[in-house]
């Protein structure tokens, strides 16, 4: 089963910035599909309802930097 990565981020973050390639490397190296969604002008009730970013989400499901390790033994 092909998993999806949407990773939200604001362009005025610097640890979006960090993090970003490395999600987007997981995700290339994993054989995920990988999005990127910019908050800035965003209006859906997932941007709305963010309360920071970066924030990640994996087949829907939002998880936690420090999931990150489990996400990637899988």
């Amino acid at each position: 089963m092909v998993k999806e990565i949407t990773f939200y981020y604001h362009p005025m973050c610097s640890g979006c910035m960090e993090i970003k390639p490395i999600i987007k490397e997981i995700a290339e190296m994993k054989g995920w599909k990988y999005n990127e969604i910019n908050v800035v002008g965003c209006k859906t009730k997932i941007c709305n309802d963010l309360e920071y970013v970066p924030t990640i989400f994996v087949d829907g499901r939002q998880i936690e930097l420090e999931d990150m390790d489990k996400l990637l033994s899988k």
